[in-house]
């Protein structure tokens, strides 16, 4: 069978979909993505990418791209023929995901955040499944809605907290990534003294920020290491002793999935506040702890820490939790839904 997987926009949406493909291929499936410019470096994968941009960007120009690249995808589905295109959400999922229904394609969504996306509520009702990461989704709830998770492959491992040592794991994401540059950054410079020898700082940190970071760090003797992006994040999640990260969905899904405890700061301009409530359910199963994004997020992020750093057991009791939120690795369980529709 011949698969469109629609994605784009952010990591969160596209690098589900790339973990998807390389199952689908094993299974004997062939699959394309159509996304934008995001996925460039996966060369390994058949992709098409489609000429857009964000919506956040010049109005017109965002519809006027939108507009081109609906034409493009119905094009190239003519062509390719595919037997189902799978949307991942996000704006750069609506162009293949029209052109799917108006060839009249089967279409199956996959939703990673606790909020279905306004695309895929868009084709919701056109969809023959609507797959989730979360157990709760809200505005999925009716027969075609079933859970199967995210896609992501990160295997737990032990969790210890008695060495010397704590390691702190900073994921800033895409959005708003300047914010942990700077004020996560700054928070952890003004712990006291005494702890800041005893921790070691790995973060993710935007190109035009590194150098002030890093001088920031050296500047209070803190052991970091720096870089735009880790290709090794299962091993820099399995290291760390706490991680204080974005509340995308991809990004809780590797951490639960590590059992690793953590610190979620939703980015406060996510649509439908998806990242807030994202972190609140893992927030409300005791393995997470929310700091909201506001006029005294620096006085609320210290104290946490310095609370966190100095309780081991609190870090060990919060990595535990994470085995009560049902988050799961869901390629298996989302490949029983295509094969059951197509059987």
């Amino acid at each position: 069978m011949d698969i469109i997987l629609a994605t784009g926009g952010t990591g969160g949406h596209i690098f589900p979909a790339i973990t998807l493909a390389g199952a689908l291929k094993i299974q004997g499936y062939n699959s394309t993505l159509f996304t934008d410019k995001k996925t460039d470096k996966n060369t390994d994968i058949e992709s098409y990418t489609l000429p857009l941009c964000r919506p956040s960007s010049n109005k017109f120009k965002f519809f006027l791209f939108l507009i081109c690249g609906c034409v493009l995808a119905l094009y190239q589905i003519r062509k390719l023929k595919p037997k189902l295109v799978i949307g991942f959400g996000s704006y750069a999922s609506f162009p293949t995901l029209l052109a799917a229904k108006i060839l009249s394609i089967p279409i199956i969504l996959h939703e990673q955040n606790t909020v279905l996306g306004r695309v895929n509520r868009f084709f919701s009702k056109s969809a023959k499944s609507i797959a989730t990461s979360f157990p709760e989704t809200k505005y999925a709830r009716n027969s075609k809605c079933v859970f199967t998770g995210n896609f992501v492959n990160i295997k737990a491992q032990g969790y210890s907290c008695t060495e010397k040592i704590l390691n702190i794991l900073i994921i800033a994401g895409s959005q708003g990534a300047n914010f942990f540059d700077d004020i996560v950054s700054d928070v952890i410079c003004n712990l006291p003294t005494e702890m800041k020898g005893k921790i070691r700082v790995t973060q993710q940190c935007t190109k035009k920020n590194m150098d002030r970071v890093r001088g920031l760090y050296e500047s209070e003797r803190i052991d970091c290491e720096l870089s735009e992006f880790f290709d090794d994040m299962e091993s820099r999640l399995v290291s760390a002793h706490l991680i204080i990260s974005r509340a995308g969905a991809t990004s809780i899904a590797e951490i639960t999935l590590a059992e690793r405890p953590a610190i979620y700061i939703p980015y406060p301009h996510s649509k439908d506040s998806h990242q807030f409530y994202n972190a609140k359910y893992i927030g409300d199963s005791g393995a997470a702890v929310i700091v909201e994004q506001n006029s005294e997020v620096k006085k609320s992020l210290r104290e946490l820490l310095v609370d966190l750093l100095q309780n081991c057991q609190k870090l060990r009791d919060m990595a535990n939790n994470t085995k009560r939120t049902r988050i799961r690795n869901g390629v298996t369980e989302f490949i029983k839904v295509i094969a059951q529709e197509f059987s």
